[in-house]
């Protein structure tokens, strides 16, 4: 326990020193512009959770691209995002190419449906990502697609993947053809074992009663965020996790490997990530107890960030 605790230390102290400072001299933008791919008829929830939290995190800017039937939802939710409905226009990747240059990281896959049709347009927006290395994170059923498509991502420059129990039994099963049963906590030589299979840039988040992070580094260490949150699991949690990832990841990019002095910039993203959605659950949840909605837990990331990574902590 008191090494966990050491780690947890050294991890926050990391954290702190990739979150930049609010000054007068910024421009928009700088913090994050921040793109989101998900939202469907069914799921308008998952994209305006994980935009929401990347803008309580401190993004600058985030982009919803979704279906024509999700925006309406979704722009009625909130002012704050902007909405491109575009998943299912005719000519899709090309309205969103010219898009791509603007935005510092790409999350794929909340509220992102399977239809066949737009798992043809991610593909190929994913194999556009890797021309132009943009720092890629998977969620969701943007999982569900890779389980169909596994070479998509094999040897990408920079991705992070965030797979619960099950949608990590199922990465097993498609990139090394074996099966594993979900479990609370993974096994740490399993998650690692796939990691090393995807490609030395990869970094899996495997979320559960611990979430344990790894990467496709030979011979590096899982690092394990283990607070306590809450046993309340409402649904849209994890589309916390991923938004307030994609900032974390970002600033970790700005401020350089010389700045997370524990690990990469991509592992240290993961663990603020985790810590930060963990924290406010348990947060929200000595509010609300068994009524507590992932929409209390937005209200929580403005005070559990400030204790947990301002400045004035560093």
């Amino acid at each position: 326990m008191s090494s966990q605790i050491s780690l947890d230390d050294r991890m926050l102290k990391s954290v702190r020193k990739i979150v930049p400072s609010l000054t007068t001299t910024k421009y928009k933008g700088q913090d994050g512009r921040i793109g989101i791919f998900g939202g469907s008829m069914e799921y308008t929830g998952a994209p305006y959770f994980a935009a929401m939290s990347a803008f309580r995190t401190g993004a600058d800017l985030v982009h919803i691209f979704c279906t024509k039937d999700a925006a309406t939802a979704i722009k009625s939710f909130s002012p704050e995002p902007i909405v491109h409905p575009l998943l299912d226009h005719a000519d899709a990747i090309r309205q969103i190419k010219p898009w791509l240059d603007r935005l510092h990281v790409i999350l794929i896959g909340p509220g992102l449906g399977r239809d066949e049709k737009i798992f043809k347009i991610i593909a190929e927006l994913i194999s556009i990502c890797r021309e132009l290395k943009k720092p890629l994170i998977l969620d969701a059923d943007g999982l569900f697609l890779l389980c169909q498509k596994p070479d998509l991502i094999r040897d990408y420059p920079g991705v992070i993947m965030t797979p619960n129990a099950m949608e990590f039994s199922r990465l097993v099963k498609a990139f090394l053809d074996r099966t594993v049963q979900p479990a609370p906590v993974v096994k740490i030589s399993e998650l690692k074992h796939l990691a090393d299979s995807i490609g030395k840039n990869v970094v899996i988040i495997n979320k559960g009663a611990k979430d344990v992070i790894v990467d496709g580094q030979k011979g590096s260490e899982a690092v394990t965020c283990a607070t306590s949150g809450s046993g309340r699991r409402c649904g849209g949690q994890g589309d916390l996790l991923a938004g307030s990832l994609a900032v974390f990841w970002w600033w970790a990019i700005t401020a350089g490997p010389s700045e997370c002095t524990i690990s990469t910039p991509a592992i240290t993203a993961a663990y603020a990530a985790s810590r930060l959605t963990r924290e406010c659950n348990a947060s929200a949840f000595k509010d609300k107890q068994r009524a507590m909605l992932t929409t209390d837990m937005l209200e929580h990331i403005h005070p559990v960030f400030t204790r947990l990574f301002e400045i004035n902590n560093k």
